[in-house]
């Protein structure tokens, strides 16, 4: 009966790591995080499914959401009661052979990878409020929940929305003002032209890249400025850029939108990411010493990643990163007076101009890979009431807004995502422009009338990466905005991506920063309003195997050589997804 007993516990055990490994598997699954509609019978149910088709074609072993929403069900009620007994000892073991088994990765990462997370899911799995079924859904979007815990809303003031005017393109010869966007650097201190770069580690091009099956040649190895695997940016290629950018481009602000250090998440200290953010720092300093630098918050500077807890959380705090952003980010710009914002949630507003004004969100509190949400997702930090505060100030100054972030809100909690496509609608005369990162690749998000889901209000761009994980070229992008007048609109009337064609660089060995496309040059719209977006995406859609669908999908991927095909089917799914801001709705395509 003894040796029952214990089989039983370790087959428990087993299904916990395999569950939390999953979990772990997801991120290390990096380029393709996209939250996607599916093309549906009736298009009614489909919400937010996880695009399969790009996925499955570079992740053969990553399981379905059904697959895993089923497995979490059946297993995570017993795993509960085997933490909340405190018999964990066997789980590190069991949780390593199983990662090894499935081929999440070698030995040493598997090891690292459970050492660095246990201690945040155990503590997050015995303290929360949330059912076994409620932990499942949170976690994978397995069905609705209505734990006010996880569902709740934010309260507007008591101040009508005024009637919305119709936008009008500037005068012929109106000023512009020019805002460069810097997103998902990930630079690599570590990546070593020649080394492996088709690995058994997540991220590849080291020094300790090794593999079982894999050995160097010319085919395996990695380029010296860059590759097109599961490789982050090499440090060189990345000061290349900067001084094209500063010898090159002419503008007049910068929105660094996140995400710094290299995706070796298994193996990141504090130290590490600090180092990174400051060795990025003097590089801004060194090209960019004049200008005004608005940096947002990515989810990769935390250690361990994504893991941000709120202050409530009593076993772990982010104070040691917001100190050194604060310190960091005042360098580069902001002024001495949001030393306190920065240190105390890394969200701020500042005025750039009489009538403009730029928020920057910290939006590592909505996504449910922050595991610490779990206890409690109720608007962390305040940030969102904060926000509409914010907003009403500057509709009654007469102010227009960018806002600035790193995760788009599309791939945010349901409430969360909720609640901001609210305040977008509230305060879309406010409200101009979106700008954020995290996707890696070209994309936009369209915002729809509550009351009218066919009148598009305002869109988000997921600008383009630095970094070329995975299967991508490096980019930048600069947008064009009506600005530096009397009566500008602050509106983005057009943007123009920069890229590097890694194929031609190694080839080569010299850079060649080029322009990939203008927006309104290649799509033939007179403008880029949210209506202009909304009716190309579905002129697109209605003929997915036409020119114009092609070039979203070549833009989408970066130009890249390698990057892998999409089908009419898997085109009509991604180009869907284009017009889903929220996680938990969807708009008809």
């Amino acid at each position: 009966m003894r040796i029952k007993i214990n089989l039983t516990c370790y087959q428990l055990l087993a299904f916990y790591a395999f569950f939390s490994l999953t979990l772990l598997a997801k991120i290390f699954s990096l380029p393709f995080e996209k939250q996607a509609t599916d093309i549906c019978r009736n298009q009614v149910d489909c919400k937010y499914l996880l695009t399969e088709d790009l996925r499955n074609r570079q992740y053969e072993r990553r399981p379905t959401r059904r697959q895993l929403c089923d497995f979490c069900r059946i297993t995570l009620p017993l795993v509960r009661e085997l933490i909340k007994r405190n018999k964990t000892d066997h789980i590190h073991d069991i949780a390593s052979f199983v990662c090894e088994k499935l081929n999440l990765a070698d030995d040493i990462v598997c090891n690292m990878a459970i050492q660095t997370y246990q201690s945040s899911v155990f503590s997050v799995t015995r303290n929360t409020e949330l059912s076994s079924l409620e932990m499942c859904s949170l976690a994978l979007g397995c069905s609705k929940i209505e734990n006010p815990i996880i569902a709740w809303n934010i309260t507007f003031p008591d101040v009508p929305k005024p009637p919305v005017e119709p936008v009008n393109p500037p005068k012929p010869g109106s000023k512009k003002f020019r805002i460069l966007q810097l997103s998902d650097i990930h630079i690599d201190f570590e990546y070593l032209p020649g080394s492996l770069a088709e690995c058994d580690q997540p991220l590849c091009c080291r020094n300790e890249s090794s593999s079982k099956s894999k050995t160097k040649n010319e085919d395996s190895s990695a380029g010296f400025w860059g590759d097109y695997r599961n490789c982050d940016i090499p440090v060189w290629t990345v000061e290349d850029m900067f001084k094209f950018i500063a010898k090159n481009e002419k503008f007049d602000l910068i929105y660094w939108t996140g995400d710094l250090p290299p995706h070796n998440i298994w193996n990141q200290t504090r130290n590490d990411q600090i180092s990174a953010l400051e060795h990025l720092t003097q590089l801004f300093l060194k090209y960019f010493p004049k200008k005004v630098i608005l940096p947002a918050l990515g989810n990769h500077e935390s250690a361990p990643c994504n893991l941000f807890p709120t202050p409530t959380v009593k076993e772990d705090s982010i104070e040691w990163l917001y100190n050194a952003l604060a310190k960091e980010w005042i360098k580069t710009g902001l002024p001495d007076s949001l030393f306190e914002n920065i240190k105390n949630g890394a969200f701020y507003s500042i005025k750039i101009a009489p009538n403009f004004r730029v928020i920057s969100l910290n939006t590592n509190y909505c996504p449910k890979e922050n595991f610490w949400l779990f206890l409690n997702t109720t608007d962390p930090l305040g940030q969102l009431d904060w926000f509409v505060k914010t907003l009403q100030e500057s509709e009654d100054n007469n102010e227009k807004v960018h806002v600035i972030g790193h995760i788009d809100p599309s791939q945010c909690l349901e409430s969360w995502s909720a609640n901001y496509y609210k305040i977008v609608n509230r305060y879309e005369s406010t409200i101009v422009g979106q700008i954020f990162g995290h996707s890696h690749k070209d994309e936009i998000s369209l915002f729809y009338d509550l009351e009218n889901i066919t009148r598009a209000i305002n869109v988000a761009y997921l600008g383009p990466s630095v970094t070329t994980l995975s299967y991508l070229n490096p980019s930048y992008r600069i947008y064009e905005v009506d600005g530096n007048h009397r009566s500008a609109t602050w509106q983005i009337l057009d943007y123009t991506t920069m890229y590097l064609n890694l194929t031609e660089a190694n080839m080569f060995n010299q850079t060649k920063w080029k322009k990939e496309y203008s927006a309104r040059e290649e799509f033939q719209i007179e403008n880029l309003f949210p209506q202009n977006w909304s009716d190309l995406i579905d002129k697109i859609l209605e003929n997915i195997d036409g020119d114009f669908a092609n070039k979203l999908f070549k833009f989408y991927s970066k130009s890249s050589d390698s990057f892998p095909e999409c089908d009419s089917e898997c085109k009509k799914k991604l180009f869907c997804s284009f017009k889903q801001s929220r996680s938990d709705s969807f708009i008809p395509c």
